[in-house]
């Protein structure tokens, strides 16, 4: 189920707070049935009028920043929790959604500090045990995810984002049904909603079924090739697939996918099955795309063969200049390398493991070892990245971007940025606005840092999406010369540069 989260905020406020006159519990009551609504901007201007008449009204803050946040106005919310924090410093609640803000900004370590601070001022703050549940996600730690998320359902019931989390990770068919009810329940923007739709869809599709399955004792070594879709540009490397016996094609790997993606032409000829429809987002100038979820009973990537696999349909007679995309996360069974000079894709077992009670106190820093800190948002693992040795964000390990990029904001702290005529293609088509970082110096999961022109453009809506800033993305030509190990399951990558 973890590789099914398309992480949806759907906030509300928590915790216990000091009784308030009747004609404020009226405007809170008020407040929160428009955030229910979905009507973020009715509900941050009430919540904003209580403040006015009660500045020590926690519900109002948490209402407030929650509102600023679905409306993905980062800045009034980081404003607004500062405000809370030095009216009531001493409120569990607060000290909660200064942490969600945090989270937001992709600042981690100092999201779990407030959310700590929020237990040790109210331990049944069920905000921040829904924080805390957060950061084990993104940590790895999945078990202590959904207890938390578990504890903070308990805790408050009516909590939009603790009633999601925990009805994710239900077994089929609770999770539908308790979807279902919180969707009815609670209202948001038409895109989140036309993703959660899609969610629950793909959930029933499923069935409960367990997919991409295939043996986990395997040791073994897939070869990749270049692939060069035109003169002079590298897209990045391929693994040769096979489709129930019957068709085959070489995908680019992709790190920043998920699952497969085939188009449409080639779904038809093996016969792959509809399962549900989605719609395509990512980078581009266009409007998202309609495509569908399909079952494959068999494909087979090299030596590893697997059996009910859902793979993404794109109506593009081409998907990224090629005959589809190989996500990794296929590989999280196993213990990943890809070799980029060699040209090859290992799969071993994974090391045995063992979580220690220092772990579940700092999540954070657990299972960092030797190698990078690689934190998970659904199939996605995010580095934290140094640029310029003087500003750092986390940044998607991506090796199906053929370059490397960082968001406007960061890159404007880490040096001067100059315009460009360059041409950025995504799954929508091309970007409008292209700037280039001349010469930036990343450092990440401890690889020498070099020198290289790193595009600037904006991809905002896929931190709303992901709930996280998104500072930048870790692309094959950042990758080319190296050898990169990924643990899928305790959340690290190992960056090993070429001799």
């Amino acid at each position: 189920m973890r590789q099914l989260w398309f992480l949806f905020i759907i906030a509300n406020f928590s915790c216990a707070q000091t009784a308030a006159p009747l004609v404020v519990h009226e405007s809170l009551a008020s407040a929160r049935a428009l955030f229910k609504q979905g009507k973020f901007q009715e509900a941050a201007a009430a919540y904003r009028v209580i403040l006015q008449q009660d500045k020590s009204s926690g519900p109002a803050y948490a209402g407030l920043v929650q509102s600023y946040l679905k409306l993905d106005d980062v800045g009034a919310a980081a404003e607004a929790s500062t405000q809370a924090i030095a009216e009531l410093p001493q409120s569990g609640l607060v000290h909660a959604i200064h942490g969600d803000v945090y989270f937001r900004q992709g600042l981690l370590e100092e999201s779990e500090a407030e959310y700590k601070t929020a237990l040790k001022l109210d331990d049944k703050c069920a905000r921040a045990l829904l924080g805390m549940g957060r950061i084990y996600s993104a940590a790895s730690l999945n078990q202590q995810a959904k207890d938390s998320f578990a504890q903070a359902h308990q805790l408050d019931p009516d909590d939009g984002d603790a009633w999601y989390h925990w009805a994710v990770l239900l077994p089929y068919p609770d999770s539908v049904a308790e979807l279902e009810k919180q969707r009815a329940e609670f209202h948001s923007t038409p895109d989140e909603q036309r993703r959660e739709r899609e969610f629950i869809d793909l959930i029933k599709g499923i069935a409960g079924r367990e997919v991409w399955v295939g043996l986990t004792d395997v040791s073994v070594e897939i070869k990749l090739e270049l692939l060069v879709p035109r003169l002079g540009v590298r897209r990045g490397l391929g693994a040769r697939v096979r489709f129930n016996n019957s068709a085959t094609a070489t995908l680019l790997v992709d790190t920043g996918a998920s699952w497969m993606t085939i188009p449409a032409k080639l779904a038809e000829k093996i016969g792959a099955r509809k399962i549900s429809s989605y719609t395509i987002e990512g980078v581009g100038g266009s409007e998202p795309a309609s495509g569908y979820f399909a079952w494959v009973d068999k494909i087979t990537v090299g030596d590893v063969e697997f059996h009910d696999c859902v793979v993404h349909v794109s109506p593009k007679s081409s998907v990224a200049e090629d005959n589809g995309v190989l996500g990794t996360d296929i590989f999280s069974k196993y213990l990943l390398a890809i070799d980029f000079p060699a040209r090859k894709l290992r799969l071993t077992a994974l090391p045995e493991t063992a979580v220690a009670s220092g772990e579940i106190e700092n999540p954070l820093k657990a299972k960092a070892m030797p190698k990078g800190r690689a934190f998970s948002f659904g199939h996605l693992l995010l580095l934290p990245t140094k640029v310029n040795q003087a500003t750092q964000g986390l940044f998607v390990l991506d090796t199906g971007a053929n370059a490397s990029s960082i968001s406007p904001g960061l890159a404007k702290r880490a040096g001067k940025l100059r315009d460009s005529d360059r041409h950025v293609t995504g799954s929508r088509g091309e970007v409008n606005k292209v700037s280039i970082l001349p010469d930036a110096i990343m450092e990440f999961a401890q690889s020498a840092a070099e020198k290289r022109d790193l595009v600037a453009f904006d991809w905002r809506s896929l931190s709303q999406q992901l709930g996280v800033e998104v500072a930048g993305f870790i692309g094959f030509d950042a990758l080319s010369r190296s050898k990169i190990s990924i643990n899928y399951r305790d959340g690290w990558v190992k960056v090993e540069q070429s001799k």
